[in-house]
């Protein structure tokens, strides 16, 4: 099937799935194939405009802004967290290094107990972190494999304290801006309340449905600028930076913003490497810096006809991004419907895309 035939594949399985709003992009190191928008038809918000809040998707972008680091010898991955967040406890975090952060094996959980009622009080980032840092390791580092958005949270403080700024204008200056990614915020920022209403509203799952002060959809939340989950962006945007990846971290307008070696230690599998690590851990849920692999046999998988080479994120508000240094291609879907929901559509689309390009 020709590139350009593949919007009328799209539609059905959008219309058999009833999702309410959709961008795809998919693309190579060359630029764009498909662009492909449904549900935005209103003169107020056409398509393309839109910023959608893709959740995970922001940890692969903060671990890129990590390694960028190191490659200016900011900081190296072995590093103690405790020697750049001295105020957390000795134990157990002393055991913790950037690379565990970075490959989900620091025992940190995902959200931490009591997460609704940090958000219900407006809680800011500094408040989540002494959170982490009462509540400890669920295991010692480096010995499991469990997602964590807490330790990404670290991750992000940490590279805030490296460079003197606060992580969104750190992101904003040293990433977006040289991609020439105009439409990419983590968090909104307070003087910018224009930018709220260009936000896709997401359909809630059932435990935010009445949290209206601290939902995804709220104020508190899209401009809080959780380093695990708080990026808005657009589908165009995060093309961009798949292209430059692609590229090796060279974007398309010539800057360069990552070495090749970086992008080599994000997209590459890191956590066959960590020695306490069980085998059947790294097999089946490879990892490379905050970079995931495309797990075909699990359900957040990219898609069935995607490459196992393949390396990418997922978004609880329904979202999926991947690219494949090995065939030079990229694929984005933005959804406002929560994975749960959305991830058999997900990945109809995506293997749709996907068969097309590969």
């Amino acid at each position: 099937m020709a590139v350009t035939d593949l919007s009328s594949q799209l539609q059905p399985i959008i219309d058999d799935t009833q999702l309410p709003c959709v961008e795809v992009e998919a693309g190579g190191i060359s630029g764009i194939h498909l662009q492909f928008s449904h549900g935005f038809s209103s003169a107020d918000m056409p398509s393309g405009s839109q910023l959608f809040l893709v959740a995970s998707i922001t940890k692969s972008i903060v671990a890129s802004m990590a390694l960028k680091l190191v490659g200016e010898g900011r900081f190296s991955l072995s590093e103690r967290v405790t020697d750049w967040l001295g105020e957390l406890p000795s134990v157990p975090f002393r055991r913790i290094t950037i690379r565990h952060l970075l490959t989900h094996t620091c025992g940190l959980p995902d959200q931490l107990p009591g997460t609704a009622e940090l958000r219900a009080s407006q809680a800011g980032l500094p408040e989540f972190l002494v959170r982490v840092g009462q509540h400890g390791t669920d295991f010692n580092p480096g010995s499991d494999c469990q997602y964590s958005s807490m330790g990404f949270l670290l991750l992000g403080e940490i590279i805030s304290r490296a460079i003197g700024q606060p992580l969104p204008d750190v992101l904003r200056t040293q990433l977006f801006l040289p991609c020439e990614m105009k439409d990419s915020w983590l968090g909104i920022p307070a003087d910018r309340d224009d930018l709220l209403q260009l936000a896709v509203p997401c359909i809630l799952p059932s435990w935010q449905e009445d949290a209206p002060d601290w939902d995804w959809n709220s104020p508190y939340w899209r401009r809080l600028g959780a380093p695990w989950g708080g990026l808005l962006t657009t589908a165009s945007d995060l093309g961009k930076f798949c292209q430059m990846m692609l590229r090796g971290g060279v974007c398309e307008n010539g800057k360069s913003v990552l070495t090749s070696a970086a992008v080599d230690a994000l997209a590459d599998e890191q956590t066959r490497h960590l020695f306490d690590l069980p085998q059947k851990t790294w097999q089946k849920r490879p990892w490379g810096y905050g970079w995931r692999y495309a797990w075909p046999e699990h359900s957040a998988s990219f898609g069935d006809l995607v490459p196992r080479s393949a390396v990418g994120h997922w978004g609880a508000t329904g979202t999926i991004f991947w690219l494949d240094r090995r065939t030079q291609i990229y694929v984005i879907i933005l959804t406002s419907t929560p994975f749960d929901q959305s991830r058999f559509a997900l990945q109809r689309l995506s293997n749709a895309v996907a068969a097309t390009l590969l």
